[in-house]
């Protein structure tokens, strides 16, 4: 029992730390290059992405990070590793796309979407705090883009991109 605790600590340390410095880098980031203009399917707002918005997806994104770290330390499940860090890739590629160039679809919903179907599926609920973390950060990006920017072209076909990235890992983890 001792033993399941100390392992429990160290997976807890390694993902949970693991996203507690993805978005200290991303804080570090957007305060040298300044936060971005709100770019919605139809147009560019005249004001900054607020760092609440922008900063709160990297908590997410960082525990993914961080459980394809601690699969690798485990050394456990060598394809499911790889493929969730395959995963991450894709995901964040097309998430920062949308950074750079204004492409219709959401950067937050693409990485909620495909994490809060990866913590459902593969999680089981046997950790509701990660399940939690991707819900209260799919409100605060509902709030930003659907309430307040009136975007949600972009929120609901980042959404489905998510799912449809998430779709083949899923097919295949059930497969095995």
């Amino acid at each position: 029992m001792i033993i399941k605790t100390v392992t429990s600590t160290k997976e807890l340390i390694i993902i949970y730390g693991t996203g507690l410095i993805i978005v200290i880098l991303s804080v570090i980031f957007f305060s040298i290059r300044g936060y971005p203009l709100v770019n919605t399917a139809t147009e560019t707002l005249n004001i900054s992405t607020p760092p609440l918005y922008m900063i709160s997806i990297f908590v997410p994104y960082g525990i993914l990070i961080g459980e394809v770290i601690w699969l690798w330390n485990e050394k456990k499940e060598r394809k499911t590793y790889i493929l969730l860090f395959i995963e991450c890739i894709i995901v964040g590629f097309f998430s920062f796309i949308r950074y750079i160039i204004s492409i219709p679809f959401s950067g937050h919903a693409i990485i909620l979407f495909f994490y809060l179907f990866h913590q459902v599926t593969n999680s089981r609920f046997k950790h509701p705090l990660r399940f939690l973390i991707g819900i209260m950060v799919l409100i605060i990006t509902i709030i930003y883009k659907i309430f307040l920017w009136g975007d949600s072209i972009t929120f609901l076909l980042g959404a489905l991109f998510g799912m449809i990235l998430w779709l083949p890992g899923f097919l295949y983890r059930k497969k095995n």
